[in-house]
């Protein structure tokens, strides 16, 4: 028995609505989302995705997407939701599973495609539309500037880097790249 085999990894993703439970074995990752239950096999895996989605009033949710040869499609994130606003941030043990999945991916010695981050076309239209907002703002900021109003201006600046951030880091992190199973992208996993 290899040091991979028998893992299981636990979340809820979603607080109305089923747990999901994954259990890795040496050649299959047998999964259950609530009563529905199934097992996809290592040497089926086509694609792994990793990406990165910043916290919605709570931690940010790292997610690893596996897509098998007849269609499946195993979402795997890092949160699991307790209340309206709470989280268990199952950090340690995601990244664990994730190493873990990538490592017996590895042994198995398929031909996998590894994608970091968003789809290309997702990743541009955000970096897009940030920077319209960027320009919208500044426009906005100097207006403001312009017509004396001081107190508006400042909000502004204030506002702008601490609203700004959380996209500037989405992008970052997300930003679109082939990976090997043997070299995991770090800002994709949780530290």
């Amino acid at each position: 028995m290899s040091d991979v085999e028998g893992l299981v990894y636990a979340a809820r993703p979603k607080l109305i609505g089923p747990g999901v439970r994954f259990h890795l074995q040496h050649d299959a990752i047998d999964w259950s989302i609530g009563a529905r239950s199934g097992r996809l096999a290592l040497a089926d895996v086509v694609s792994v995705r990793l990406s990165f989605h910043p916290g919605q009033l709570a931690a940010p949710n790292y997610e690893m997407r596996l897509r098998g040869r007849r269609g499946e499609d195993l979402k795997i994130g890092s949160l699991s939701r307790t209340s309206l606003t709470g989280v268990e941030d199952n950090r340690a043990a995601y990244a664990g599973f994730v190493r873990a999945v990538h490592a017996a991916l590895a042994a198995r010695g398929g031909a996998v495609r590894c994608e970091a981050g968003l789809p290309p076309w997702r990743w541009w239209l955000m970096g897009a539309l940030a920077l319209v907002t960027g320009l919208g703002l500044l426009a906005v900021l100097a207006s403001a500037v312009r017509a004396g109003q001081w107190s508006v201006a400042g909000l502004i600046a204030v506002l702008c880097p601490l609203l700004g951030w959380p996209l500037v880091e989405t992008l970052w992190r997300n930003k679109p790249a082939p990976y090997s199973l043997a070299s995991l992208p770090l800002r994709l996993l949780p530290g």
